[in-house]
């Protein structure tokens, strides 16, 4: 974890905008578990000690998408997205479907549907 962080840390050092956080097409290496699952750890770290702003998070897979929309917003920079998912992807930013339908919605709204 800290290879990684002293790495994006030096790219933005040099002037860099943002650094690409690697997952590859399959979406199971580098910031992903090779079950597809978000490793927790490394991106926690990434976020404090970088910034989430300042990275390009691969995500190509739909629920990688959804869960780094929850997790850092519906601007958050994603990569690796397949062009005939362009749309999919908006639709999850703007909470038109079920997977981040809740995540817009005013707060007294989600109080009662939580009750």
């Amino acid at each position: 974890m800290e290879k990684w962080i002293s790495m994006m840390q030096t790219e933005l050092q040099a002037g860099a905008w943002k650094v690409i956080a690697e997952a590859r097409e399959s979406g199971n290496i580098g910031i992903y578990n090779s079950d597809g699952s978000a490793n927790t750890a490394l991106i926690d770290d990434i976020v404090l000690e970088v910034g989430g702003d300042s990275v390009l998070w691969e995500a190509p897979n739909k629920t990688q998408q959804v869960w780094f929309i929850k997790l850092l917003g519906a601007n958050v920079s994603l990569g690796n997205i397949a062009s005939n998912e362009v749309v999919s992807l908006e639709t999850l930013r703007l909470g038109l479907r079920g997977d981040t339908f809740f995540e817009f919605l005013p707060e007294s709204y989600q109080d009662k549907k939580q009750k």
